[in-house]
């Protein structure tokens, strides 16, 4: 008895290989893409909604919001201003990122509240409504309590105030890459309002500019004084200093530096070039040792090894594997011409190795020849060392007595200069920035732009209505292709379906039909010849339709092909057939009819049918594995294929001992609408059942069957 275990549990094993041999785990990254556009496909809804309720939203503001104009003036900012004189009081941007950030920051100035205050005052904006000024209508008086302003000021410096911050809401300041123009630009209401107000700032910019630079020379006038004698004095003797400090400590000095720092400095980088060197014949040998073997391999050499004889010997080795592969297809694997070929093969690869060891000698050669030179250059460099420690304590002296020579040189001959030439600059304007285009009354209005708003509320809402189905395939996903059908089961898919509807019979037919010969395979794997197969059938609630279509599709192939076919309904959880009369699956498990007066012809598939019976009666003890096992053994003496509709085998616990005693069990699953949570848990229920699933069935709405 233990032997025939061992020989069913073999056979099982057997069959179980032609079906349910294990999928890829290999990356797809098309699938993974195919994945993304099946759930944007399923979810079309929440995208389609989503896009049309922004874009209806854009464009009903596009055509209530009121009508904004945009006037713009162009001041260029020229950096490099006016060189009236040797050496302005204002910095002078030379270099080209200087002179960006000089514009950068004048960018900021139109934006200040001086500039801004001055320009409102000019404009007369200090009374306007739109600008902060006081209305007398209901509607100013609500805004203003609102706000917590109360009753109005009475200050012109809260007017100034309202003014400038209203103005700063509708002044954008911009600047284009590598140019030193700046674009004002204002928004108002009215176009002839929105130019007069550029202009203003403009004008405003430009006596800001003027009088700053004014008091900015004045000021620096005013704080050079008598610091010049002082200055001289402190020079003088720190020069004095290094003078004496050199002559007592024998420190001699070429081109501004030390004679030993010199020396050292050289020897260092000799050193860093020499390294370099020896890492770079080091890393040579280190390719060409780790390229010996595997110059035939498929990947491409190393630039170690790369030389006109080895690419000459993997070209012939090349040429001979072809050679041997179309003599071995021609003559066979043990013909003496294929031997020839692969000796002439054997041969190449010796030649290989030879020129390796080779290339291998001389890289050693060359990381010897590099270590050896850096080796000396290192003695070399520990003598300098030597040799710096002993005047280093005088040398760090003597550089701190320089850098005082050279800073109090500086200051002193900077504060000499200057206190000349700001004399001169008290009165000249060295700006150099104009106005090159003052503003006109634009003539169409800027926002609200309605093709603009319509595009950018479709492609927002398509790209929220996208992220929205994500989320929600996330929250509750759904098997969306094969490949993942075939990763979440660890089984493999036995056919691909087209969905069920007119125009798709001919593929599902060809569909069912290799199904049918992956059964008859497994079949005459794990029976002896002749016998019957029973395979039942589940699948999640949301396919019950696909698993009944594709249960009675398999049943009216197989009919078709000459076999002869049971269709046994043992879903206990679908509702009760109006048309069905007389005993079914039920009655004849409880021994009440007969299996020949249970089966009736089906109309659909032309295969026998028994239906469920009488649900009331399905008690455990009529379920039982006896009884099943024997309705089989009936069953299969008289048909070779019995299909078994299990319904949802989550929710019809109760036909467990059929699901177990079932040679086979098949799952049903539709990509976009069998939930990932349903499969797991029929896997599990499969698993507690001891007839794990051998397979599933892949209804794919979007392409024939494969």
């Amino acid at each position: 008895m233990a032997q025939m275990d061992r020989h069913i549990a073999a056979a099982d094993w057997i069959g179980r290989s032609s079906i349910d041999r294990p999928p890829s785990s290999e990356p797809d990254k098309s699938a993974e893409i195919g994945d993304l556009w099946r759930i944007l496909t399923v979810r079309r809804a929440w995208v389609l909604g989503t896009a049309a309720l922004f874009t209806v939203i854009a464009v009903a503001y596009g055509f209530l919001a009121p009508p904004l104009y945009a006037a713009t003036a162009q001041i260029l900012i020229d950096p490099r201003d006016k060189q009236i004189v040797t050496n302005d009081v204002n910095p002078v941007a030379m270099a080209p990122d200087g002179g960006v950030i000089q514009v950068e920051s004048q960018a900021r100035v139109i934006e200040s509240d001086s500039v801004l205050t001055r320009a409102a005052h000019d404009a007369g904006l200090l009374d306007d409504p739109d600008f902060g000024g006081v209305g007398t209508g209901f509607l100013s008086w609500t805004l203003r309590t609102l706000q917590g302003e109360g009753a109005v000021p009475a200050t012109d410096a809260a007017a100034e105030a309202r003014a400038v911050r209203a103005l700063r809401r509708k002044l954008a300041v911009k600047r284009a890459d590598k140019v030193f123009v700046v674009d004002v630009v204002v928004t108002a209401g009215n176009p002839d309002k929105a130019a007069r107000i550029v202009n203003a700032i403009a004008a405003a910019y430009l006596k800001d500019q003027t009088s700053a630079r004014a008091d900015a020379a004045s000021r620096a006038s005013a704080e050079l004084a008598s610091r010049l004698d002082e200055l001289r004095k402190r020079v003088n003797v720190a020069e004095n200093k290094v003078e004496k400090f050199k002559a007592e400590n024998g420190l001699i000095t070429a081109s501004g530096q030390l004679i030993s720092e010199q020396q050292l400095a050289e020897s260092n980088n000799r050193i860093v070039a020499a390294r370099a060197r020896t890492a770079e014949a080091r890393t040579r040998l280190q390719q060409i040792k780790d390229a010996r073997g595997t110059a035939f391999g498929p990947d491409s050499a190393p630039e170690a090894i790369q030389s006109a004889v080895i690419e000459r010997l993997r070209t012939q080795y090349a040429e001979l594997a072809s050679k041997e592969a179309d003599l071995r297809t021609q003559l066979g694997n043990r013909h003496p011409y294929i031997e020839a070929v692969r000796t002439q093969m054997q041969d190449v690869k010796r030649l290989t190795e030879v020129e390796l060891a080779r290339i291998a000698r001389s890289a050693e050669t060359d990381y010897q020849r590099a270590a050896a030179n850096e080796k000396a250059l290192t003695s070399n460099l520990d003598e300098l060392k030597r040799g710096s420690i002993v005047t280093g304590e005088a040398s760090v002296r003597l550089r701190e007595l320089d850098r005082e020579v050279d800073t109090s040189r500086a200051v002193y001959s900077n504060f000499l200069s200057r206190s000349r030439e700001i004399q001169e600059q008290t009165g000249i304007d060295t700006t150099n920035a104009r106005v090159i285009s003052w503003a006109r009354p634009p003539a169409e209005r800027s926002w609200p732009l309605r093709l603009l708003l319509f595009v950018g509320g479709l492609v927002s809402g398509l790209g929220l209505g996208a992220g929205l189905a994500f989320v929600r395939e996330y929250l509750d996903p759904t098997v969306l292709s094969r490949r993942q059908m075939e990763r979440l089961s660890h089984t493999s898919v036995v056919a691909t379906y087209p969905e069920f509807k007119a125009g798709s019979e001919r593929p599902a037919s060809v569909a069912a039909s290799l199904t049918l010969d992956r059964l008859s395979s497994v079949r005459g794997q794990i029976h002896p010849p002749g016998q019957a197969l029973s395979v039942l059938v589940t699948s999640a609630a949301s396919d019950g339709a696909d698993r009944r279509s594709t249960i009675h599709l398999l049943a009216a192939v197989a009919t078709a092909r000459g076999e002869r076919v049971l269709l046994v309904e043992a879903d206990l959880e679908a509702p009760p057939d109006q048309d069905a009369s007389g005993p079914g699956l039920i009655e004849v498990l409880r021994g009440e009819a007969g299996m020949a007066a249970a089966a009736k012809a089906d109309s659909e598939s032309g295969a026998a049918r028994i239906g469920i019976g009488d649900i009331a009666k399905a008690s455990r003890e009529t379920l039982s594995r006896a009884n099943i096992e024997q309705f089989l053994a009936a069953a299969k003496s008289s048909f070779d294929l019995i299909l078994i509709d299990g319904g949802v085998l989550t929710g019809n616990l109760r036909i467990g001992p059929l699901a177990a005693a079932s040679d086979r069990l098949l799952i049903v699953a539709k990509n976009g609408a069998t939930r990932q949570r349903d499969l797991l848990d029929i896997l599990d229920v499969s698993e507690v059942l001891g007839r794990p699933v051998s397979g599933s069935l892949f209804v794919d709405r979007y392409a024939a069957a494969a």
